[in-house]
């Protein structure tokens, strides 16, 4: 066996036990939590909520996982030219769909920020006319202001638009006496608190200058590109892997 043979075997077997073991995790810890025993993980108790909508799919995924990892590790010690096929194939599959996802991060990415913006939009509007001008026609619930100020304080920022000048009530107050919600200060607690408007100043450090439309932007585009550069470094890693299966595949059958 040459040079070449060890390091491209190592490559598939040491990938593919990262897989194995990546999946195997995964249905444990998907059953753990989804079983609620908690024997060993009392911890997670407390967050124990109905999440089979998450679970399920990531139990199916790290089967999945497991499998391909099995296939993998046992195409690459043996050099069987049917389970390397099968890698070979699943792989190729996968690749597939993260190139599509690569392209669907640069097709779709307006697509993703104005459905974001207009959700925020909505409840940004309803906390202004309930808080802001007292003239709203519905009374907002705690749990859509709570939102409001914790999407604020993820995304660090202030208002829709524009800063806290958004939470302006009229043009005639000025830039330092506006009140803004809770979430746009930097220290805030991440608690509801009575009072909707407060100024930042008074114990809750300094309030986020940018608005969170220019904010989200700048994450998405952000976001967008690691996505693009993990995925197609992904992608690279895989065709070599496949590569690696090849040969190792022709390598058996002239054997």
């Amino acid at each position: 066996m040459g040079c070449l043979d060890v390091i491209l075997k190592a490559i598939l077997i040491i990938t593919n036990v990262v897989v194995l073991v990546a999946g195997l995790a995964m249905l444990v810890l998907g059953g753990i939590y989804l079983n609620k025993d908690f024997d060993f993980y009392p911890e997670l108790a407390d967050y124990s909520t109905n999440m089979e909508t998450v679970l399920i799919p990531m139990m199916v995924l790290g089967g999945l996982l497991l499998i391909v990892g099995m296939i993998g590790c046992i195409g690459a010690c043996t050099g069987k030219a049917g389970l390397l096929n099968v890698y070979f194939i699943v792989v190729l599959i996968v690749v597939v769909l993260e190139v599509a996802l690569i392209i669907l991060c640069v097709v779709k990415k307006d697509d993703v920020r104005d459905v974001a913006i207009d959700a925020a939009d909505t409840l940004f509007s309803e906390y202004k006319d309930n808080y802001v001008h007292d003239n709203a026609t519905e009374t907002m619930s705690d749990e859509n202001a709570l939102a409001v100020n914790t999407f604020m304080s993820v995304v660090g920022c202030c208002g829709l638009v524009d800063g806290p000048v958004y939470w302006r009530k009229d043009e005639l107050v000025t830039i330092g006496n506006i009140k803004v919600p809770p979430g746009c200060c930097t220290e805030w607690s991440g608690e509801n608190v009575d009072d909707k408007l407060v100024d930042c100043s008074d114990s809750m450090g300094e309030s986020y200058e940018n608005g969170c439309t220019e904010e989200v932007d700048s994450i998405l585009s952000e976001f967008s590109v690691v996505i693009i550069v993990v995925v197609a470094a992904v992608v690279i890693f895989q065709l070599l892997c496949m590569c690696a299966a090849c040969y190792s595949k022709k390598n058996d059958m002239v054997a």
